[in-house]
């Protein structure tokens, strides 16, 4: 599956955070563009904010960085940490 815009690479993350943290997830992308590593390869790098709610007044924030590739749809890299 190739991933031709930043919609399709931000739906593909979308579903692997859903999949990970549930449905109580609020998700706001803040950047995505289309880079080239050093091999020649096409790489759609995604950056933006989780906010997960456990129980009823604790919440988690975790900015996120991930690396799609653009010919395969395939996450190569995931980077995560606390806000």
């Amino acid at each position: 599956m190739k991933v031709q815009s930043h919609e399709d690479a931000m739906a593909i993350i979308l579903e692997r955070l859903r999949s990970s943290y549930g449905e109580r997830l609020n998700v706001e992308f803040l950047r995505a563009k289309l880079e080239t590593d050093l091999s020649g390869r096409k790489l759609w790098v995604v950056e933006g904010i989780i906010h997960v709610r456990r129980w009823l007044f604790r919440r988690r924030r975790r900015r996120f960085t991930y690396y799609v590739d653009a010919e395969n749809g395939k996450i190569l890299i995931m980077r995560m940490k606390k806000c």
